[in-house]
């Protein structure tokens, strides 16, 4: 793990602003390529080096199964090992089946494959589910 301060290096002063509120929420907004990746990873790594945070405690959700990895890779970089990075889907799917047994007992239902009728050609998808619903 990197000296907490060698985390700060390289930020500019937004960046570094972001990285150094360790409490409560924050609300980074900013266009594309602005370095708000970055800023959050680097303020999730610099919580973790200064012992605020439990690295088996931070989350970090995004929206793509990209996003999430790059976010690893960023994560493990920074020396913030054990702080996880899922998409909201991800993150929620494993929260119900780690409290499924405590809430409802028994084990978390199997995936069950749905079937999607394929569209025909020129279909939008709403007409082509309500000729389905209609033929059933």
């Amino acid at each position: 793990m990197p000296d907490a301060d060698d985390l700060l290096t390289g930020l500019d002063p937004e960046q570094r602003e972001v990285a150094l509120a360790l409490r409560g929420p924050v609300s980074v907004i900013a266009g594309a390529g602005t370095g708000k990746t970055r800023a959050i990873t680097h303020r999730m790594a610099y919580g973790v080096a200064t012992g605020i945070y439990k690295p088996t405690e931070v989350l970090a959700v995004t929206f793509t199964t990209k996003a999430a990895n790059e976010m690893r890779v960023r994560l493990r970089d920074l020396g913030a090992d054990g702080v996880q990075a899922r998409t909201f889907h991800s993150a929620a799917l494993r929260q119900a089946r780690y409290f499924w047994p405590q809430v409802y007992g028994g084990e978390f239902p199997r995936d069950h494959p749905v079937q999607v009728p394929a569209r025909g050609r020129g279909d939008a998808p709403s007409q082509q589910a309500r000729r389905h619903a209609a033929a059933a």
